[in-house]
């Protein structure tokens, strides 16, 4: 078996490697129900989903993630990355028995209007991913330091409506 989901020294559950994954291989398609920002305030109101459950797939639509997706861990120094619109994909070899993270931030870039209050500022996680050069926050991908966002923009490890972003946002800093 590719993955199986045990418990993780990160927090509660986490996805490990059943077998030795070489990198650039696909390791899993993130699934679960398509939701509005509407939708997904009332659910956070509600209680019934935490903070860092939903997974953006657009600026205005994300997935309530089914098992296992919901099972993967955040890392500011992750092993995995988003690709496409949700294909988790190994950015370097990953051993049998590892766990498997990508950087929740690297999906978390939303518009404060759809949201009608200020995201930006409250989409905050406590990071526990314990790597060296761990951010203590685990916040939407604007925060993250230019070298840190180019890094996963050259790499191709950004859902595609980050990367539409990004290709703009760099255009407009070359003057084109």
């Amino acid at each position: 078996m590719k993955i199986q989901v045990k418990e993780s020294d990160i927090e509660g559950f986490g996805v490990f490697a059943g077998e030795d994954i070489r990198k650039g291989a696909l390791i899993y398609t993130m699934r679960g129900m398509k939701v509005s920002i509407p939708n997904l305030k009332a659910k956070y109101e509600s209680g019934k989903i935490r903070i860092d459950d939903p997974f953006q797939i657009s600026d205005r639509t994300y997935l309530i993630l089914e098992k296992p997706g919901i099972y993967f861990n955040h890392s500011c120094n992750p092993n995995a990355g988003i690709h496409g619109t949700r294909r988790l994909i190994a950015r370097r070899d990953i051993h049998r028995g590892e766990e498997i993270t990508y950087d929740y931030s690297t999906t978390e870039w939303t518009d404060d209007k759809a949201w009608g209050i200020d995201w930006y500022r409250l989409w905050r996680i406590p990071c526990r991913c314990g790597s060296r050069n761990c951010r203590k926050t685990i916040r939407m991908f604007p925060t993250l330091p230019r070298s840190v966002q180019m890094g996963y923009f050259r790499e191709r490890m950004l859902p595609d409506f980050i990367m539409k972003k990004m290709e703009k946002s760099t255009k407009r800093e070359k003057g084109e």
